[in-house]
């Protein structure tokens, strides 16, 4: 019997050790998240807003000129996180337009080592890019982002771009938003 409650003990303290390892993932670190319109931008307010309340970690927003730029900062690992749309990403890799979601990802995935996390969005679709590091540095982050996914369903995202026509809005209609949604 003794040995079955030391058993029990050391058990309980692994899984302590290890749930405190997984949240603690991020904690205390940077996360670097690119894009280059300003429909990107609403959305990566909203994933910043999301990793720095859920994390604790902080998240740097940086908004470049051309995709040509956001894709050399990835490349340099200077990005852990680019927002892109499907469309778009399928250009980037020498593929039509028209392209599937699910050929985008495959090529990403094997031509620049970049992972796809769920599309967002109705009509207008986007998803949250993670470099093959930054999801072996953050491991939790693609189910922390995938969220999103579920939230911004339908038309929601078009109508909150619609709402946050300016920079200055875009972090308070984001915030707004995922209080309403209790993800922060």
């Amino acid at each position: 019997m003794k040995k079955v409650v030391i058993w029990c003990i050391a058990l309980c303290a692994v899984a302590i050790v290890s749930i405190a390892n997984i949240s603690s993932a991020c904690v205390g670190k940077t996360i670097h998240l690119g894009v280059v319109t300003s429909n990107e931008r609403l959305l990566a307010e909203m994933a910043s807003l999301l990793i720095s309340e859920r994390t604790g970690s902080s998240v740097k927003v940086e908004v470049f000129k051309n995709s040509k730029e956001l894709y050399n900062a990835a490349r340099q690992g200077a990005l852990n996180v680019i927002i892109e749309s499907p469309s778009h990403g399928a250009e980037v890799v020498g593929k039509a337009k028209d392209s599937t979601y699910e050929q985008v990802k495959s090529e990403y995935k094997s031509r620049l080592n970049m992972i796809w996390l769920d599309p967002i969005g109705g009509g207008v679709k986007y998803a949250p890019v993670l470099t093959s590091e930054t999801l072996s540095n953050y491991p939790a982050l693609p189910k922390l982002l995938n969220k999103l996914s579920s939230a911004l369903a339908n038309d929601t995202y078009a109508k909150l771009l619609k709402s946050a026509e300016t920079d200055d809005k875009t972090k308070k209609v984001a915030k707004e938003f995922l209080k309403g949604k209790k993800l922060i």
